[in-house]
């Protein structure tokens, strides 16, 4: 029973850190930092812990991701669609730990409780203007409208596949007061996806095809 269960425990580890997953292929992507010294050269350990991981409630919604980089301060204020909104108020709980290191007030390598001075910079650096990118969160509530069409990632999302990928899940978060469905990072990106698609997408851009996953033409 003991040897078994140790198997087990190997098996979800191996899974947790993309070795082993079709849709983990963390090694050699660009979150593949274990050529960086302050990764401690290691793949999962800036994002992920097994043991002592932080507790990320995030307006009742939280992470099972054994999260362990720190995240923007709540304080933290995003300019967005709907102007300039806190943390919370802004983003859903998925785009908030993207958000850790790619809003630019975090740095890379303040992970495990210390507080690093590696920051991000080039194009992968977003910033906390929001207004010029694709709107997340509270800016991109799912519109009713789409609801029955095979584009629907929130219905459907199982089957949009488009040569074996497919696009990401909805994410729950509340607006207003209300809890709505809104698109995330992780809809449109993966955070541990090694491939042919640029910027780590789900699927290949090609003829505009992720686009059309949501936006009926």
């Amino acid at each position: 029973m003991k040897r078994r269960h140790l198997i087990n425990l190997a098996g979800i580890a191996a899974l947790a850190c993309g070795a082993a997953s079709v849709n983990g292929q963390i090694v050699g992507s660009a979150h593949d930092f274990t050529s960086y010294g302050w990764s401690d050269n290691q793949i999962c350990k800036p994002c992920h812990t097994p043991h002592n991981a932080m507790v990320v409630d995030i307006n009742g919604y939280g992470t099972d991701r054994l999260w362990n980089h720190a995240l923007p301060a709540e304080n933290q204020v995003y300019e967005t669609m709907d102007g300039p909104l806190p943390r919370n108020d802004a983003l859903d709980a998925k785009s908030i730990l993207c958000m850790g290191c790619h809003d630019g007030t975090v740095a890379l390598d303040s992970f495990g409780g210390v507080n690093g001075n590696t920051f991000l910079g080039g194009s992968e650096l977003i910033g906390t203007d929001l207004t010029n990118d694709h709107p997340v969160g509270g800016a991109a509530v799912w519109n009713p409208a789409y609801e029955g069409s095979r584009y629907n990632p929130r219905a459907n999302w199982e089957n949009m596949t488009f040569d074996g990928d497919r696009m990401g899940r909805l994410q729950d978060m509340i607006v207003n007061g209300n809890v709505e469905s809104v698109i995330a990072c992780t809809t449109c990106h993966e955070p541990h996806r090694r491939g042919g698609n640029d910027y780590l997408t789900r699927i290949d851009n090609t003829g505009s095809q992720m686009c059309l996953a949501c936006h009926l033409k």
